[in-house]
Order: C-alpha cells, then structure tokens, then sequence
C-alpha cells in the first residue's frame, strides 16, 4: 500500500470526539474520564467548550444528586426540575440551587434562593 498523509482532525471533530467520551463516561466516572479527555485534547479551549456541552447532558440523563450546604436538602439534576440552565429545583424545601455542572457542585455566587410563591 501506498504510503498515506495523516490528516489533523478539524476542531469541530476534537470537540464531537471529546464529547462523545464525556457523554458515554460510566456512571459516577465522568470527572475522571474528563482528566483523561482533556490530557488528549491538549487544547483548553477546545476542552472547555466540549465539557460545557456535555456535562449538563450527562448530569441530566444521570440523575445526578447534589447535596446542598447546611444539610437542607437534595437537589436532583434532570430535566424535569431544571428552571433555567444552570438552576434546579428541589420540591421537597421549594430551594432553587444553581449548580456548575463541569464541577459537579453549587456555584460559590449564588447557590439557592427561596421559590417565589
């Protein structure tokens, strides 16, 4: 066979590959199958935006659980109690939390306030 030019992948394609990594990441896994994609990626700007894609995807299609500070409660990150992007409602003590999804914990800003009723 004829030698062959290896071809550099386009940054859309290092961005879909990544992830793709990051969304099939086992459950419970994905920060650490993110160190690993970011090692390859080798480029932060091109890790930053394929993680904050898929880390709010992965986060919601898991069910992921976040305790909130002072033990007042759960916060479970779906779809179904999402409020607006990063924002998520927890019933059972009417708290809204803000959650940094690529951290996998409640933005240090703001991270509840109380439902407006």
């Amino acid at each position: 066979m004829a030698d062959e030019e290896e071809s550099e992948l386009s940054e859309k394609q290092k961005i879909d590959i990544a992830k793709w990594f990051l969304l099939n990441s086992p459950p419970g896994e994905i920060q650490f199958v993110a160190e690993h994609v970011k090692a390859v990626v080798n480029d932060d700007v091109l890790y930053e935006e394929a993680a904050s894609e898929a880390f709010p995807l992965y986060n919601k299609s898991h069910m992921i659980s976040l305790e909130m500070p002072g033990g007042i409660g759960d916060v479970l990150v779906t779809s179904f109690g999402e409020l607006r992007g990063t924002e998520y409602l927890d019933p059972k003590t009417a708290h809204v939390a803000v959650v940094d999804h690529i951290k996998q914990v409640y933005s240090k800003k703001n991270w509840f306030r109380f439902v407006q009723t």
